[in-house]
């Protein structure tokens, strides 16, 4: 099996659904909060093909019609309004569906209406005239030649001038369409830790477990055993990973006591970490791993998998605090492109398959199948829904910044203003984005072998 081709499919299907669902939330609340969605588009532009177009709606004079779906107006709808139209209609229940429409013939550049009331015609359908009042085309769904992701178009997205538009809606209802797509990522995050904590377990970051100890280390010395979890050391509580990792170094050629959970057992034991380790082994000799929690019900499901979202956010936000206090190093918390993630989905790949191996090809190969693409996967949508509320111009919570004094003062910031930021906003996003991609190349991260 070709694994990297595996991967780069996994990868370009999983990135491109991630940013889709991000959209979808931005699409789905613009329609229930009465906002006009000119175009879903599958993919960047430019356009391909446009494979339908839902039904829309007009009126004419006081007459509210129906635009069928993948009905093309015969002329610029924003040039037409004002302007005086030949409509033929049917009838369908209560409602007037259209069937075609034209530009009427104007004297002197002034229209008058010869049929303002319906006349039906002998098969059945219905004309008059009267003056094109307002349009709504309804939403165009289309695919486009950039299989990255998809996009959302408003209308009036960026002019409060523009009726039934994002721009023109009360603040409320700004936010919710602001807050819609970052949602959707989260909700696909809980989903999918849902299903994984079901099958695998629930993963607990607070708690540290031995996964392995290293024959003749001082862990070893000391009756430490793979299973053990650890709850202190050198009378400090241990969180996680950095945490315990963070007192063995400062305690470097220095006896520290270290308590274990063992099953029922609480027991307290003393290790000595090496300040210059045998290579392929850490200073005390062990190699930590997450406790796992046995999940028998849906129920806990959910709440694990909510508890694990929470995770994945918190270190995500304190990722920042961790590099300034020096406890992560520069390379772990550094921003990846496209190529640093694919490589990193090779490698969960590559794990998972061979976990799923009938004979496994290594001794140290895991006893049953791993679940680290899902994980992978799941994180992903998470970092893309909190990185999207991060306050900087042209992303969700940037627009959401400048939504929120108007909410306050009624009054909203100059619309040209608000434009100019965000159009800066992404030059600087597009140049960032650039030099990641270009550092993955460059410096790319270094991963350990699968």
């Amino acid at each position: 099996m070709n694994i990297s081709a595996l991967a780069g499919l996994i990868f370009f299907l999983a990135f491109a659904g991630l940013i889709l669902i991000h959209e979808f939330g931005h699409f789905i609340v613009s329609r229930w909060s009465g906002v006009e969605v000119e175009e879903f588009g599958v993919g960047l532009p430019p356009r391909g093909w446009r494979f339908w177009r839902a039904k829309g709606s007009l009126t004419v004079g006081t007459r509210a019609l129906v635009i069928p779906a993948n009905f093309d107006l015969p002329f610029d709808e924003k040039s037409a309004l004002g302007r005086g139209v030949d409509v033929t209609a049917r009838r369908a229940g209560d409602r007037l569906v259209l069937d075609s429409i034209a530009l009427a013939a104007s004297e002197d550049g002034q229209f008058r209406a010869s049929h303002p009331e319906p006349t039906e015609s002998p098969d059945g359908k219905l004309r008059f005239d009267g003056i094109l009042q307002r349009v709504s085309q309804g939403t165009e769904f289309t695919l486009n030649w950039l299989p990255l992701g998809g996009f959302v178009r408003p209308k009036g997205e960026n002019d409060p001038n523009v009726q039934g538009g994002l721009a023109a809606a009360s603040p409320w209802k700004r936010l919710a369409v602001l807050f819609a797509g970052p949602t959707m990522n989260l909700i696909a995050g809980l989903l999918i830790f849902i299903f994984l904590v079901r099958v695998d377990g629930y993963h607990d970051l607070s708690r540290v477990m031995l996964a392995e100890v290293a024959p003749g280390s001082p862990a070893a010395s000391a009756g430490m055993q793979a299973g053990d979890v650890v709850t202190q050391a050198a009378g400090q509580p241990v969180t996680d990973f950095d945490s315990l990792s963070a007192i063995i170094k400062a305690h470097l050629d220095q006896p520290v006591q270290f308590v274990l959970q063992r099953g029922a057992e609480t027991i307290t034991v003393t290790a000595t970490p090496r300040s210059n380790p045998p290579q392929g082994q850490g200073a005390v000799g062990i190699r930590m791993s997450e406790y796992v929690q046995p999940v028998t019900t849906w129920g806990e499901a959910f709440r694990y998998a909510a508890v694990s979202v929470g995770d994945q956010a918190r270190a995500l936000l304190l990722l920042p605090a961790k590099l300034i206090r020096g406890t992560l190093a520069p390379e772990e918390g550094r921003f990846i492109g496209l190529k640093g993630i694919y490589d990193i989905f090779n490698l969960s790949v590559s794990a998972d398959v061979q976990s799923r191996e009938p004979e496994p090809s290594t001794p140290a190969a895991p006893q049953g199948p791993t679940y680290s693409t899902l994980y992978l996967i799941a994180t992903l949508t998470i970092s893309i829904g909190l990185f999207n509320l991060f306050p900087f111009p042209a992303l969700d919570g940037g627009r959401i910044i400048f939504v929120l004094p108007e909410l306050i003062t009624r009054r909203r910031v100059p619309h040209q203003f608000e434009n100019a930021v965000h159009a800066t906003g992404m030059i600087v996003l597009l140049l960032f984005m650039l030099y990641i991609n270009v550092m993955d190349f460059v410096n790319p991260i270094v991963l350990p072998a699968p």
